[in-house]
C-alpha cells in the first residue's frame, strides 16, 4: 500500500501527507515514541487511507485534466444625450468563465478529449441598458443580465493526418472568422459593449436598442457536428453543421514571414434556424472575414474585418440585407517592465444589420446607418497573468422607422470601461 502510495503520488503531495501525519504523532507521544514497533505501519496505512478518501482528484488516471478560467470586471461610464450614469458589469467582449479540458491518448498518433465552458456573468455589458444595470434581462435579450450559460460541452477524437471531429455544443466553424486581430485590444466589430442599450430620438423617446443598428454577423456556438483539417502550410479548412438548419465552413491561415506576422480568416454562414415561410424573417446567408498584420520588431499592427448577409424571402419590414466593414490599427510594446502594452484606434461602419429587431410595437427600423469609432489602451502584468484596460467607444445613427414613416434623429452613444482580466 505505502509503496504504490509513494509511486502514484507527486511530491508536494506525499510531503503534504507526510506533515499532516507527522503533525498528528506530535499530538500523541506515545505513537510517536512508537514508529520502530510493529504497528507502526498498520496506523500509517489507515492514515495514508483517509486521507486519499478526502481529497479531490481525477475520476481516473488516463485522462488528464486542467482546469481554467478568468474574471473579467469593469466600471461602464455612459452618456445617451439626455440621461447619463455607470454601471459594475462584466465585459462580453471576453467574459468571466470556468472551463474543464482533458484528453488521453488512444494509440501514437490519436487522441481524444473533452471540452466543458461555462459563462459566469452579472449585468453583463451587451444585456444592461439605462433601466437595467442588473438582474431583469431586457426587453428582447435571450437571457438575463445576471447568467449562467454553457459555453462549450463537447467530445473530440483528433488524428495528427486526418484532423479533429468534435460533437456537442462548441463553437461553429465560422465563430470567431470575422473578429481576427493580432493586437491584444479586447475589442473587435461586435457590439459587446451597450448592445441593449436603447437609442435615444431627439425628443427623447426610446424605440430601438443599439443592437438593431450595430452587429457583425458572428457564428454562434451550437450542437453541432464539426471538422477541423491538420494544419497545411499555416491553413486550417474547417466545417460544422447542426442544430435544426445550420451550417458553415471556414479557412483559417496564420504564418510569419520575416517579422512580420499575419493571421486571416474567411467564412460562409448558411442559417435557417428563424426562418418561419418567409412569414418573420427568412433563412441568411452570410460571408465574411477578416485579416490582421503585425510587424514583430515594432509592435505596429493593423486589422480589417467585413462581411455581407443576404436575407431570403421575408415579409416584415426591416429585414433588409446588410453589411459592415470595421478596421482597427495600433501598436503593441514592452514599455513597462510588468508587460506589454497596447494601443489602439479604430473605426466601423454598419448598414442595415437590424433584422426588425425593434424592442417595441410601433414599427421596424430599415436603411439604418451606424458608425463607430474610439480608442483605448491594454497594459498587461505579465506576473499575476492579468490585464487592465481602458477603452472608449462613441455611436452615431441614422434609419427610418416604419411606425412613424420618417426618418429619425437620434442622439450619440458614448461608453467608456474601464476594468480588468485575470486568468486562472
Amino acid at each position: 500500500m505505502i509503496r504504490g502510495f509513494m509511486k502514484t503520488t507527486s511530491r508536494p503531495a506525499l510531503l503534504a501527507a507526510a506533515g499532516i501525519l507527522l503533525g498528528s504523532y506530535a499530538y500523541t507521544p506515545a505513537k510517536a515514541a512508537d514508529l520502530g514497533g510493529s504497528g507502526c505501519c498498520a496506523d500509517l496505512e489507515e492514515r495514508v487511507a483517509e486521507l486519499e478518501a478526502t481529497t479531490a482528484r481525477k475520476g481516473n488516471r488516463v485522462v488528464s485534466l486542467q482546469i481554467y478560467g478568468q474574471v473579467n470586471k469593469a466600471l461602464l461610464i455612459w452618456d445617451d444625450g439626455f440621461d447619463d450614469d455607470a454601471y459594475i458589469v462584466d465585459n462580453e467582449s471576453s467574459g468571466s468563465r470556468i472551463g474543464l479540458t482533458g484528453k488521453a491518448t488512444l494509440r501514437p498518433g490519436w487522441t481524444a478529449g473533452f471540452l466543458m465552458e461555462w459563462d459566469y456573468q452579472d449585468s453583463a455589458s451587451n444585456l444592461v441598458d439605462q433601466v437595467t444595470d442588473e438582474g431583469i434581462a431586457p426587453t428582447g435579450a435571450v437571457s438575463g443580465a445576471n447568467e449562467i450559460v454553457i459555453r462549450q460541452n463537447n467530445v473530440w477524437i483528433e488524428s495528427e493526418r486526418l484532423g479533429r471531429l468534435t460533437l456537442g455544443q462548441a463553437s461553429t466553424a465560422a465563430d470567431g472568422a470575422f473578429q481576427v486581430t493580432l493586437g491584444n485590444t479586447l475589442t473587435n466589430a461586435a457590439p459587446d459593449v451597450g448592445a441593449s442599450f436603447f437609442v435615444r430620438g431627439t425628443d427623447g423617446t426610446a424605440v430601438f436598442r443599439m443592437g438593431s443598428f450595430v452587429s457583425d454577423f458572428d457564428a454562434p456556438r451550437e450542437d453541432i457536428v464539426r471538422y477541423d483539417s491538420p494544419s497545411l502550410y499555416g491553413f486550417i479548412l474547417s466545417a460544422s453543421w447542426g442544430d435544426n438548419d445550420y451550417a458553415d465552413v471556414a479557412l483559417r491561415f496564420k504564418k510569419e514571414f520575416n517579422s512580420v506576422r499575419v493571421a486571416a480568416a474567411a467564412a460562409y454562414i448558411w442559417d435557417d434556424r428563424n426562418d418561419l415561410t418567409g412569414l418573420l424573417i427568412g433563412g441568411q446567408e452570410i460571408f465574411g472575414g477578416s485579416i490582421s498584420v503585425m510587424h514583430v520588431p515594432t509592435g505596429l499592427f493593423a486589422s480589417f474585418m467585413a462581411a455581407d448577409r443576404d436575407i431570403e424571402d421575408s415579409l416584415l419590414p426591416g429585414s433588409d440585407d446588410g453589411s459592415y466593414w470595421y478596421v482597427q490599427a495600433g501598436v503593441e510594446r514592452k514599455w513597462l517592465p510588468y508587460g506589454s502594452t497596447t494601443i489602439y484606434a479604430d473605426y466601423g461602419n454598419y448598414e442595415d444589420v437590424s433584422t426588425a429587431t425593434t424592442l417595441v410595437p410601433v414599427g421596424a427600423l430599415i436603411d439604418s446607418d451606424a458608425e463607430r469609432w474610439g480608442f483605448g489602451v491594454v497594459q498587461k502584468i505579465d506576473s499575476a497573468a492579468m490585464e487592465i484596460y481602458a477603452q472608449a467607444f462613441f455611436y452615431s445613427f441614422d434609419g427610418v422607422d416604419t411606425g412613424l414613416g420618417t426618418v429619425d434623429d437620434f442622439e450619440d452613444l458614448s461608453l467608456v470601461m474601464v476594468g480588468s482580466r485575470i486568468k486562472f
